[in-house]
């Protein structure tokens, strides 16, 4: 009840400011997302309030606030084709019984909210609340998890996010604290919104130890892959190498000294495809496969893997896609896959481009880092996600929204230097010859020189 009753004020506190502000009210609506009100504040009578809050932010954004298209055009028009897409393939479902229906309202929810997010992340501030408002709101679970782990060593049943939303599930969960590790370190080097004292970076230090902490308590093995995979990434793209390889071995004694037993043993079957949860993903994937090619437009509809029937009457079952793209094409057809597909690798081509042409400008060097950042986050969700079977989760489509929001951001910018730089060569191009000096009035070559200087300095 006292959960109860702090959570409604808070939500009554924040309801007005997205009247006022509706990016904060899109910020609200994340972290509601993350921490919802039936499972973290034992608030279940209120668990609809999410929809209210971003429904009001949406609409006072349409109707108020100041419009940024974000970069690339191309890459937003892919992401508002492959929504639109889901949506025509629900509409030619074959799945009975409106099966895939949860998983249908949670997606077109999910990316209308990202595609706006695009639009509404319009200044360096904002991906940076819209960051730290993801960070914290996973971070309450994963230190939970840490601190489970180092006490009992973890578990599938404890070592997870909120019952009853995207992170529940071990799996799903491992994915998510894997991803966002490099928003992390993107605070503790460019934080500005907070004041980036030595006691916040020591603070986020500590959340990335926790992050790799929670992922063994998981005892996912997607976990593994995904830190793997993130990892080598990480020590390519860093420039302090040498602390990188310091780093590594002392975080794998603290898991070696913290993990049980059980769970060696369990990353031990990774590589094993006779092992029964490995088997059943290729059967999986194989259906999935045969599955499209009799359906290869729309495929079958949201969650069209239930149309696999195993088990008995009483106790029927279904494959899991166990991969987001093996998922996607069974569900939305090879468009939904070439869509989906182009809208990834787009995003990471984009991230490389914001990187480059961050590196233009000093005052764009958290451009730069958030760049790769978001790249790394990418590639680490795409090596966990070859085990999930959960497309509509809303990480990946978040990743893609901040990245086409920070190339628009960078992109204004850009634009600013060229032009100012063009027009003064023009206007002294054009000058006409400058009068005999006097004391009176110096040349106009005198005049114009340092400002052109000056132009040329900040080119």
């Amino acid at each position: 009840m006292i959960t109860e009753s702090l959570f409604l004020i808070s939500y009554l506190i924040l309801l007005p400011i997205a009247f006022m502000f509706p990016f904060g009210g899109a910020l609200a609506y994340e972290w509601l997302q993350y921490m919802p009100p039936n499972s973290v504040y034992n608030a279940g009578a209120f668990s609809n309030l999410s929809l209210v809050m971003g429904g009001v932010a949406i609409i006072f954004w349409v109707a108020r606030d100041k419009k940024m298209m974000p970069k690339p055009t191309a890459l937003l028009a892919i992401f508002i084709m492959y929504a639109l897409w889901l949506q025509i393939t629900q509409l030619t479902s074959i799945v009975p019984n409106d099966g895939g229906h949860d998983l249908w309202d949670r997606s077109y929810k999910t990316l209308g909210f990202t595609i706006v997010l695009s639009m509404m992340a319009r200044t360096q501030q904002r991906i940076e609340a819209f960051i730290w408002v993801v960070v914290l709101s996973i971070g309450n679970f994963i230190i939970m998890g840490a601190i489970k782990t180092v006490l009992s060593g973890g578990g599938g049943n404890t070592v997870i996010g909120a019952d009853g939303n995207i992170l529940g599930e071990r799996v799903s969960f491992a994915i998510a604290i894997t991803t966002i590790i490099p928003l992390i370190r993107f605070l503790r080097d460019h934080a500005t919104i907070i004041e980036r004292t030595r006691r916040l970076r020591l603070a986020l230090d500590g959340l990335t130890i926790a992050c790799v902490l929670a992922t063994v308590g998981t005892q996912a093995r997607t976990g593994v892959v995904a830190l793997g995979v993130l990892s080598m990434f990480y020590f390519l793209k860093s420039k302090r190498k040498s602390i990188f390889v310091v780093t590594v071995p002392i975080l794998a004694v603290l898991v070696y000294l913290v993990a049980p037993p059980q769970y060696f043993s369990r990353m031990d079957t990774i590589g094993d495809t006779t092992e029964s949860s490995s088997a059943g993903r290729l059967d999986a994937w194989v259906w999935g496969w045969q599955f499209a090619l009799d359906h290869p437009i729309t495929g079958g509809g949201y969650h069209s893997f239930l149309l696999h029937q195993t088990g008995t009457i009483d106790n029927p079952a279904y494959l899991e896609a166990h991969n987001i793209f093996v998922e996607t094409l069974g569900d939305h057809g090879f468009v939904g896959l070439a869509l989906l597909l182009m809208l990834v690798f787009g995003m990471i081509v984009n991230c490389h481009s914001i990187t480059k042409r961050s590196r233009k400008l000093p005052d764009l060097e958290w451009a730069a880092n958030l760049g790769t950042m978001l790249q790394l986050a990418m590639w680490t969700f795409l090596a966990g996600s070859q085990f999930l079977a959960d497309a509509s989760q809303s990480m990946p489509y978040e990743l893609c929204a901040l990245s086409l929001a920070t190339r628009g951001i960078i992109e204004r910018r850009l634009a600013m230097e060229p032009n100012n730089i063009l027009a003064a060569s023009a206007i002294i191009a054009n000058r006409p010859a400058a009068p005999a000096k006097t004391a009176l009035a110096p040349s106009a070559a005198a005049r114009v020189r340092p400002h052109a200087v000056a132009l040329g300095r900040r080119s």
